[in-house]
C-alpha cells in the first residue's frame, strides 16, 4: 500500500470538510473575544495611590485584640494567669551577667570501676573523663531542646565542667553498701549575658556528663546509680546570689 506524501493528506483532509479547513474547530474559539463587564482590569506602575478593596468583616475586626495575653502567674512564671502552660516573657528583664553551678555524682556498685579509674587505663570507648566533659559542654548547649520551656538563645558565655574520682569510703554496716566503691563527682558551671538564668542549663550539663561515666563504664558495673543532682549556687537576676541552704546579697 503506498503511503501518501504530506501535500497529499493535507489535499485530503481539505476535501473531507468541504474544503473549509477551519469548519471543524468550535465557532467559539473563533469569534473575536471582547472584555466582560465587570472583567476589566487596570493597571499602573505606581500604586501607592491605589486604595485596596476591604470586606465589610475586616472593617468589623480592626481594632480589635487578638494576641494572647502573656502576663504570669506570680508564684508560678511558667503558667499564665489562666493557668495555662506558657514560656515566660522576658523581654522586659535586664541584661545582666548571671552564673549557675550545679553538681551530681555516679556511684559504682562494684570496685571495678574504680580501679581502672585510679590506674589511669581508660575503656573501650576512650578517657571517661575528657569524654565525659565534653559531653556535658554539649548538653548545656542544647538545654532548650531537652527542657520545653526553657529559652532558646541566651547567650551562653562559657561552660566549665569537672569530673573527679572519688575515693571509697568505708561505712558502717547499716548504710548503702553502693557507698564503699567510690564514685564520679560531675560539677559544672555555666555563665551567660543575658536576660534569664542558667540554672537549667548547669544541671542539664552535669547530667550529660554523668550519663556519659554511665556509659562508658556500664560495661564492667551496670548496677551504678546517678544521683545527688542539685544546684549548688546561682548569680545575677532578680533574685541576686544564691548559694544552697543560704541567700547572700539578695537584690
Amino acid at each position: 500500500m503506498r503511503t501518501l506524501t504530506g501535500s497529499e493528506q493535507s489535499r485530503t483532509w481539505a476535501t473531507s470538510v468541504g474544503k473549509r479547513p477551519w469548519s471543524s474547530i468550535p465557532t467559539l474559539l473563533l469569534q473575536p473575544s471582547s472584555p466582560r463587564p465587570g472583567q476589566v482590569r487596570y493597571y499602573h506602575g505606581d500604586r501607592r495611590n491605589v486604595s485596596s478593596e476591604t470586606e465589610p468583616s475586616d472593617l468589623n475586626r480592626q481594632g480589635t485584640a487578638t494576641s494572647l495575653p502573656t502576663d504570669s502567674d506570680p508564684d508560678l512564671p511558667h503558667l499564665n494567669t489562666s493557668q495555662n502552660v506558657h514560656m515566660t516573657k522576658i523581654s522586659q528583664k535586664a541584661v545582666t551577667e548571671r552564673s549557675a553551678t550545679a553538681t551530681c555524682l555516679v556511684r559504682f556498685s562494684k570496685s571495678r570501676p574504680w580501679e581502672l579509674l585510679r590506674e589511669g587505663r581508660g575503656t573501650r570507648k576512650g578517657d571517661v573523663f575528657s569524654v565525659a566533659r565534653i559531653a556535658g559542654i554539649m548538653a548545656a548547649k542544647q538545654t532548650p531542646d531537652i527542657i520545653p520551656l526553657c529559652h532558646p538563645g541566651i547567650g551562653i558565655t562559657g561552660v566549665e565542667v569537672d569530673v573527679t574520682l572519688v575515693d571509697p569510703l568505708p561505712s558502717p554496716k547499716d548504710t548503702d553498701p553502693s557507698l564503699n566503691y567510690g564514685a564520679m563527682c560531675v560539677m559544672a558551671t555555666v555563665s551567660c549575658l543575658g536576660r534569664t538564668g542558667v540554672e537549667m542549663e548547669a544541671m542539664t550539663a552535669t547530667m550529660g556528663a554523668a550519663l556519659t561515666v554511665y556509659d562508658m563504664l556500664k560495661a564492667v558495673d551496670k548496677g551504678m546509680v546517678v544521683d545527688g543532682v542539685k544546684l549548688l549556687e546561682k548569680k545575677g537576676g532578680k533574685s541576686g546570689h544564691w548559694i544552697r541552704e543560704e541567700q547572700v546579697n539578695p537584690m
